[in-house]
């Protein structure tokens, strides 16, 4: 079982490669990609493991207006904060984002994962990426 703890660590590591950020960004403003369900399902690929994607999506879709409305307001008073202002947003947004990992982490202890991979792609797919195979490889960094 991924614990809320490794599940972070590996968030942080894993986001800090070349590119890997920019993906996630990319991927969540462009097609609406949860990045946290992303990091999960890469740290489940990297253990040779795959997952039923449908138990996500009720908890995804009753925290997506929460999550969007908190960036938009980030984003928006960016330019009018100073640094610690905004700092203090960004890190409540951080808070936010290891609430909704223990949250993922939960429907994954309902539905526990198997030998194999392919739910990467097979997020990646339900959102009609384009090219869902390079962005998988730009995800692994």
């Amino acid at each position: 079982m991924i614990s809320a703890d490794a599940l972070w660590q590996f968030s942080e590591q894993h986001y800090g490669r070349p590119g890997v950020a920019a993906a996630c960004l990319e991927l969540q403003d462009e097609y609406g990609a949860n990045v946290n369900l992303l990091l999960l399902l890469l740290l489940l690929e990297e253990q040779g493991l795959t997952v039923d994607l449908a138990p996500f999506w009720p908890v995804l879709e009753s925290r997506r207006g929460l999550f969007q409305h908190w960036r938009s307001l980030r984003r928006r008073l960016k330019a009018q904060l100073d640094a610690d202002d905004y700092a203090q947003l960004l890190q409540h947004e951080l808070e936010l984002e290891r609430w909704q990992q223990q949250e993922l982490l939960a429907v994954l202890a309902g539905h526990a994962p198997g030998p194999g991979s392919g739910a990467l792609l097979t997020y990646l797919d339900s959102l009609q990426v384009a090219d869902a195979h390079l962005w998988q490889l730009k995800l692994a960094g």
